[in-house]
């Protein structure tokens, strides 16, 4: 039996199909009706979502969206649940909200004793950036998002940095914010987030100069450049025939290579990175983070006269995953390190709840 009890859909934020008067000549309304009404409908649309049945969703673990972008449909290591994440239905229970303000307090208070500034950057999800792309039927909760819950939570305890709303006001940039074909924000999505951390930390540290697009040779290219390999060139080609044969070759994105970049001190060691600059501003800076802080090197690097970042989800090293604050906080005193940057992206915010 369909459901014929609902009128509107406030997911969809719409009216739902009438029953069509003419239905006999009105093949498509009577369609439409009949997709509107059926019964559970929203768990059956995300299942088929999820399932990889639909054809225009690639793989099991890749959905095509709109303009060929490549969204990620399944759940990664630790991840939290993508889809969910996206739509708004997934949300921290009090209890995890407590846990997580109880750690954040932990690390302000740390920082205080030592005379550290911190700073909370939540990179979003690609499909977050690009909701307008994603499929008609991937509905969405008018909810807060778990990064807003997490932003409101700790904003009076460190300073929050929140970016996804810019992120999404420059997603018609003519220059993508992330790469097509990957999860991750390209380097012109990294500087927008990079600028707006630094006015954020320029009103505690006014003598701080942050990079500018004038301080690098920017380069056109069609290949990915990937800050994981130790070559600061872009490595592989963007990728025609990714999948389901769509050529991606026409889709240009911005390289940037810092013009003092010979001067630039840096070592790369398995969840570390260390980089000395004499030119950068005389603070000593620090950044915890996941794969998306890598893209904020090659501009925090240089503004710095020493810069160290930890990855806390390096994988293949042997490494414990977490942040390990334990650690961290001697790392801290023992660098005396002035400024402290938290990017940790949506998807991984339950590290500010695990083993710390």
């Amino acid at each position: 039996m369909l459901d014929t009890t609902q009128t509107q859909s406030v997911r969809e934020r719409r009216n739902l199909e009438t029953f069509p008067p003419y239905f006999w000549v009105q093949s498509e309304k009577l369609e439409k009706y009949i997709s509107d009404h059926l019964p559970k409908r929203p768990k059956l649309i995300d299942f088929y979502f999820e399932s990889g049945l639909g054809r225009d969703l690639g793989t099991q673990r890749q959905i095509i969206g709109k303009e060929n972008f490549i969204f990620s449909s399944l759940n990664a290591s630790r991840n939290l649940p993508i889809l969910s994440v996206y739509q708004n239905s997934y949300l921290f229970t009090p209890e995890q909200i407590n846990l997580l303000q109880k750690n954040v307090q932990q690390m302000a208070d740390f920082a205080k004793e030592h005379n550290i500034k911190v700073y909370l950057i939540i990179p979003p999800e690609v499909s977050r950036i690009y909701h307008k792309r994603m499929p008609d039927y991937v509905l969405r909760e008018n909810n807060p998002s778990v990064a807003e819950q997490v932003e409101k939570a700790v904003k009076d305890i460190i300073t929050v940095v929140p970016i996804e709303k810019h992120l999404i006001s420059k997603a018609r940039s003519q220059f993508p914010l992330i790469y097509k074909t990957d999860t991750h924000w390209s380097e012109d999505g990294a500087f927008e987030a990079y600028k707006l951390l630094m006015k954020a930390i320029q009103k505690d540290f006014k003598d701080i100069r942050a990079v500018t697009p004038d301080d690098y040779h920017i380069e056109l290219t069609q290949k990915v450049w990937s800050p994981y390999q130790n070559s600061l060139k872009p490595y592989f080609y963007n990728g025609s025939n990714y999948l389901n044969g769509i050529d991606y070759g026409e889709t240009q994105y911005r390289h940037y290579i810092y013009k003092d970049k010979d001067a630039l001190k840096i070592n790369r060691d398995k969840q570390f990175r260390f980089s000395d600059y004499e030119k950068g501003a005389p603070y000593r800076a620090y950044i915890i983070g996941d794969s998306f802080s890598y893209y904020l090197l090659p501009f925090l690097m240089p503004t710095f006269s020493h810069f160290r970042m930890h990855r806390f989800n390096e994988n293949g090293t042997g490494a414990p995953w977490g942040i390990h604050w334990s650690e961290r906080e001697k790392e801290l005193a023992d660098d005396k390190i002035d400024i402290l940057i938290l990017s940790i992206s949506d998807q991984k915010l339950e590290e500010l709840m695990g083993y710390f």
